[in-house]
């Protein structure tokens, strides 16, 4: 019986195998139109930067993409980039590689701006947010952890949670005042994020380490704190579960929630309260 099972299941194996069609070439795949892709961010002693490239497809980029080549295919450097609040429109100034910034001003909580770009080539896209409260730190302190196989930064903080629903970013980055403008394009970001539905309106008290990096002694790094709006909370959500690894700020958002009318990426504004320290 056992002959005649195994047999069975040669036979059908073979016969199986044979049924399988060729595999029919692939060819004539339609290539998306690239479309404008925006995203923001706030720098220390830089303030809001707008990075405006282009986008790319699936095949285009991946783990073993060339950061600076890649960014240099994508980056638009001949736009028109304005921000409008009512009356009052301010134009960004262009720093080369596909930035736009230079706009230092006190933005106003619960208030509609208006992000523009145009592009000679890829037409125009628009996008507007609000900047949610102000939350700053309480307390914030920053060390070097050795736990004997790496140098890490210890990072302890306090916050007061306002009432209302709130969405917290952290930020940990080194930081050097005479930074190169290019740098800003792939900064070495680590970004926590939090949502206050176990510390509603309560101080919140936290130590975490920076991972996946190394810090000596004498290092100066900047750790940020923002009040973030719920869109853009879900949207590093996504991007932190997914996003290319050479990539913090410009990584291709074409599959993640967007904001922008007629393109991809995030226009988001926040008020983070940054602070400096060198690791001792």
């Amino acid at each position: 019986m056992k002959c005649n099972f195994y047999l069975f299941l040669g036979i059908t194996s073979v016969l199986f195998s044979g049924c399988l069609p060729e595999p029919l070439p692939v060819s004539n795949i339609p290539t998306l139109e690239p479309k404008i892709v925006v995203s923001s961010q706030f720098l220390p002693e830089v303030g809001l930067v707008i990075f405006v490239s282009k986008s790319i497809g699936a095949l285009d980029a991946g783990e073993e993409s060339d950061s600076e080549e890649l960014i240099s295919q994508i980056a638009i450097d001949d736009a028109l980039v304005t921000i409008t609040n009512g009356n009052e429109v301010d134009t960004l100034q262009n720093l080369g590689s596909g930035l736009y910034g230079g706009l230092k001003t006190d933005w106003q909580s619960n208030t509609n701006y208006q992000l523009t770009v145009i592009s000679p080539e890829l037409g125009s896209v628009r996008a507007t947010t609000q900047v949610p409260a102000f939350v700053p730190f309480e307390q914030v302190t920053a060390r070097i952890l050795d736990n004997g196989y790496d140098s890490l930064a210890e990072i302890t903080y306090q916050l007061l949670d306002p009432a209302g629903v709130n969405f917290y970013m952290i930020n940990v980055q080194r930081f050097s005042t005479q930074q190169d403008v290019g740098s800003l394009l792939n900064p070495r970001i680590f970004t926590k994020l939090l949502e206050d539905t176990d510390f509603e309106a309560q101080l919140r008290s936290e130590t975490f380490n920076v991972l996946f990096q190394e810090f000596s002694k004498g290092d100066s790094i900047a750790v940020s704190m923002a009040n973030i709006s719920p869109a853009y909370y879900q949207f590093l959500k996504l991007r932190s579960e997914s996003r290319f690894s050479f990539v913090e700020f410009a990584g291709e958002p074409i599959n993640y929630p967007s904001n922008v009318e007629g393109g991809y990426g995030f226009f988001n504004l926040h008020t983070p309260d940054v602070r400096l320290f060198s690791l001792e």
